[in-house]
């Protein structure tokens, strides 16, 4: 990965100095995907990890009440848009994940790396809870 632009968690890593210039020190655990163009949607996750773009907020309540931006529940659910090539076993085989691309998914609110897309489109990098579709 030498040269690879990458997608890494928040707060992971050791910051280096080296020739004047800082560095960040990361294990490969720590990298969420690599980037090959500048859109956060062309990302390819490593290992088990999935890219799912959130589906909006309500903006609603059922009774027709107009939520403000401070009042919306963070959404839960969106779809895979692209799933990493799996973890090695013991055996260095890849285990078959269980969602693919396509897929609709529950996944954790508060965990996870988000993402904001060129389009204004939110994304998070996170664990699936379940696949709805």
């Amino acid at each position: 990965m030498n040269g690879a632009k990458v997608v890494y968690s928040k707060y992971v890593g050791t910051e280096v100095e080296f020739n004047g210039s800082n560095h960040l020190s990361l294990k490969e655990d720590d990298i969420v995907g690599i980037l090959e163009t500048d859109e956060i949607k062309d990302m390819k996750p490593l290992n088990d990890r999935v890219l799912i773009n959130v589906v909006e907020a309500e903006e609603k309540t059922a009774g027709g009440l107009l939520l403000t931006e401070a009042s919306k529940e963070k959404p839960s659910i969106g779809t895979v848009v692209a799933v990493g090539p799996a973890p090695l076993d013991g055996e260095g085989k890849r285990k078959p994940l269980s969602v693919s691309q396509g897929n609709s998914v529950m996944y954790s609110k508060y965990a996870g790396n988000d993402f904001k897309g060129n389009d204004g489109s939110d994304y998070i990098a996170s664990d699936v809870m379940a696949v709805l579709s």
